[in-house]
């Protein structure tokens, strides 16, 4: 298998340059024993991320998932019998947990999985936080830049006992950005940073799917898709220039500007043979469109027997259908879904249409956008007038993009002073000036977890900072700082930082760091 997989992943590279390439190996995945004093961890949200939280608390640490709250039934049932979770602590609705429960769960969990719909995260994280159980927050950690600071603030309250916060800016858990920052910021070897680019192909049928068809379509509903897309590679940026050492205080940017807009899917886009229709069953135009959602979901997801993502967004259930007939009966079922005059609101709640035409949907979202971070040079503690070791003048740019074949498969360009860095989600090659030498890495990958890893990644930081805390004694800020590897402060700066460049690009302003803080945040 590593064998199989070792000669998939590498490729040749034509370049000139003479050529070396690092062992690659595939993490085994070996189920944790689960000890007596295990931590013990409540999923709030058995969806997509729920589900995969859970999996990988399951098969990566030592924890054990021990309850669920979840309105939905199946969703909530399926969980149970994944994870054998007793009756006591299998909850319809979050706020059992802090009601007539309250005393049940503060004596049978330790900490919580948050991975419900992100504008409901202030209200459960704020009602959770009296029970002093640690959080791991699905990303973003709210919606707005007011209940973000609301959060922080309530989880670094010192009228409470300290708790654990983990946020799934699962990024800076992947084995590819560990080694990739250890490189940078530890190894060195590329110099000094001076420059970093970095894009989030999202993915044609991705964005259709999520963006402008699925929840995070609106931002009046849901968020920019900066924040609901990209706030991780955001934060993935911050994490390799604001803090190159883990010792030093943070190099803070400067300033920000950026760009972007709703380009494609919009009315004024609708193909004139679609007339007047607004589901893509019912369309004359679907045999010709590319984001149909017979194309989508039926032919390219189905009929290839994925009945995962997106498939099971759409119908949760799918997995349950008898035979790959009924499978395609169910989701169709499901596509012929539409609204009228009545909108998208059902019972008080926002539903998505995925058979909707995504040139008639509510979305507003942007479906590209460039954002350009730089930073000064800090020489506030240097006698000579030059900056500090990876505290010089630098600029990153984020570029993030509906439009590409890659879903999800960022990749990234660093430039310095000693050498240039490619990575992908794969591989990442640096170029030394000085040898000519090209070298290679391909990072150990957990191929059975998503983003690359990450999501294990974070899973292991969250349940092994609890189990520090629980069963070794650690002060609370020390295995925040250590195991989960990020403080409140810095979750905080990272989803400001996507606000400030929101702010640039609505307003068309460059805005200065400092200034748009002290306004917007210290407040």
């Amino acid at each position: 298998m590593a064998a199989a997989i070792k000669k998939l992943f590498s490729g040749k590279d034509t370049s000139s340059a003479p050529q070396e390439t690092s062992s690659f190996n595939v993490v085994p995945r070996v189920t944790l024993p689960k000890l007596e004093n295990s931590p013990r961890i409540l999923i709030i949200g058995a969806g997509s991320r729920g589900r995969a939280y859970a999996w990988s608390i399951a098969t990566a640490t030592n924890g054990t998932v021990v309850g669920v709250a979840e309105p939905d039934e199946y969703k909530r049932k399926r969980m149970v019998q994944e994870h054998n979770i007793s009756d006591e602590l299998v909850f319809t609705s979050w706020t059992e947990l802090v009601g007539e429960h309250k005393e049940l769960v503060m004596s049978r969990v330790d900490g919580v999985c948050v991975c419900t719909l992100d504008e409901t995260h202030e209200e459960i994280v704020l009602a959770i936080r009296p029970l002093n159980l640690h959080i791991l927050c699905e990303k973003p950690l709210s919606t707005t830049l007011e209940s973000c600071v609301r959060i922080a603030g309530a989880v670094s309250d010192p009228e409470l006992p300290p708790v654990v916060l983990a946020i799934a800016h699962v990024l800076r858990y992947s084995p590819h950005n560990i080694l990739m920052k250890k490189l940078v910021c530890e190894d060195k070897l590329l110099g000094e940073v001076v420059n970093v680019n970095h894009t989030e192909p999202v993915g044609w049928y991705h964005f259709a799917h999520s963006y402008v068809r699925g929840n995070w379509r609106k931002k009046e509903t849901s968020a920019p898709s900066l924040l609901t897309k990209c706030c991780h590679d955001i934060d993935l940026l911050l994490w390799l220039l604001c803090s190159p050492s883990a010792a030093a205080t943070p190099h803070l940017p400067s300033t920000v500007s950026s760009s972007g807009s709703l380009v494609h899917f919009r009315r004024s886009r609708k193909p004139a043979k679609a007339g007047n229709a607004t589901n893509c069953l019912s369309c004359p135009a679907e045999p010709d469109c590319t984001f149909s959602a017979k194309k989508i979901y039926v032919e390219k997801n189905l009929n290839q027997m994925n009945m995962g993502w997106p498939v099971k967004i759409v119908v949760p259930d799918i997995e349950e259908a008898h035979s790959m007939d009924a499978a395609e009966a169910m989701l169709t079922q499901k596509l012929a879904e539409d609204y009228g005059r009545e909108g998208t609101m059902v019972n008080g709640e926002q539903k998505s249409y995925y058979g909707r035409c995504v040139y008639e949907t509510d979305n507003n979202v942007v479906d590209n956008q460039v954002v350009t971070i730089s930073w000064d040079d800090d020489t506030s503690a240097s006698t000579s007038g030059a900056p500090a070791e990876g505290r010089g003048a630098k600029t990153a740019t984020l570029n993030m993009v509906a439009f590409s074949e890659k879903i999800c498969e960022r990749f990234t360009r660093i430039y310095g002073t000693k050498g240039e860095l490619e990575a992908d989600s794969n591989q990442i090659r640096i170029y030394d000036f000085e040898t000519g030498v090209k070298k290679t890495w391909v990072p150990s990958t957990d191929l059975l977890s998503g983003h690359g890893g990450g999501d294990s990644g974070l899973a292991k930081a969250f349940v092994g900072a609890i189990d520090k805390v629980k069963n070794e004694a650690w002060a609370v800020d020390r295995a925040q700082r250590e195991v989960v590897g990020v403080t409140v402060e810095e979750v905080l700066r990272s989803h400001a930082a996507v606000f400030w460049a929101e702010d640039a690009r609505v307003n068309r302003q460059m805005l200065e760091w400092g200034e748009w803080w002290a306004q917007n945040v210290e407040v």
